[in-house]
């Protein structure tokens, strides 16, 4: 309590003029514990931008201490779809702070009863046609390798992200549906998937919905059908595309040069089964 009293006149002198005077408000700051981010937000009238960057480093600690302490919530889930769901929602809590855990189920939610007043009667096809063309998600084309990419949350905001986030997103709002869609761990481009009656039909969710059929694809690359037959037909397990999220937010930190981030993702990595 006493130093959440102090922590205006910590804020206010968090870009003092004085290096040590800054060291050591960094200091106390970095002791305050795990509610400082949601108590600051009382200070918002003296939180400039600039106190507030030299502050993040701080929030950004604190954020993975938590995502750390969550994680192994999530593993022993025995629905598949359920544990895909809490992990992805860990990491969008993550980047957007542990304030709202439901904020990402919740637009799901959303997404999923729009669908359905709009499509009452609706399939797969239906749903990856409303999410990918009239609700405008889409692959990141730019900036490619933004960190965010990763993050549901995010892309169901700004309506962009990896083949991986949009099947995922596409996934979690089929299930709510009815629908039996799953992720098809295709090299270097992730796919959903689902069965109509005769065959399986992948969706491109990074470009458009665009689905195609899996002899569509053994055409195209007759000399691997033996070895495209196996990973269609495999489902990706929670683990798989947990493990995968988090490879691709292990290339993104690399890029943009952030060890602290690029060196936790990595000890997450090898926290996550197979």
């Amino acid at each position: 309590m006493e130093k959440r009293n102090q922590l205006k006149y910590l804020i206010s002198l968090v870009d003092d003029d004085t290096s040590e005077v800054r060291d050591e408000v960094l200091k106390e700051l970095g002791s305050y514990g795990m509610s400082l981010e949601e108590d600051i937000q009382e200070y918002s009238n003296i939180l400039t931008d600039q106190r507030l960057n030299l502050i993040q480093p701080l929030i950004d600690q604190n954020r993975r201490i938590q995502l750390k302490q969550y994680w192994g919530t999530w593993i022993n889930t025995p629905d598949e779809i359920e544990k895909i769901e809490r992990a992805l929602t860990l990491i969008s809590c993550f980047h957007y702070g542990f304030r709202d855990l439901y904020e990402l189920p919740n637009l799901l939610e959303d997404l999923s009863e729009e669908f359905l007043i709009k499509r009452p009667y609706g399939d797969e096809l239906d749903l990856a046609n409303f999410l990918f063309q009239e609700k405008g998600l889409r692959g990141a084309k730019e900036n490619y390798y933004n960190p965010f990419h990763s993050n549901p949350l995010y892309t169901i905001k700004e309506k962009k992200g990896l083949p991986i986030t949009l099947a995922v997103i596409y996934i979690l709002t089929g299930n709510r549906l009815g629908y039996e869609i799953k992720g098809c761990n295709f090299p270097g481009h992730f796919l959903a998937k689902f069965r109509s009656e005769k065959e399986i039909i992948l969706v491109d969710c990074f470009n458009g919905g665009k689905f195609f059929y899996e002899k569509d694809l053994e055409l195209s690359i007759p000399d691997s059908k033996e070895n495209l037959e196996k990973i269609i037909r495999e489902n990706a397990s929670a683990n798989d595309i947990v493990r995968r999220v988090l490879k691709n937010l292990i290339g993104a930190y690399s890029f943009i040069n952030d060890s602290d981030n690029l060196n936790f993702f990595k000890e997450l990595l090898a926290a996550t089964p197979r």
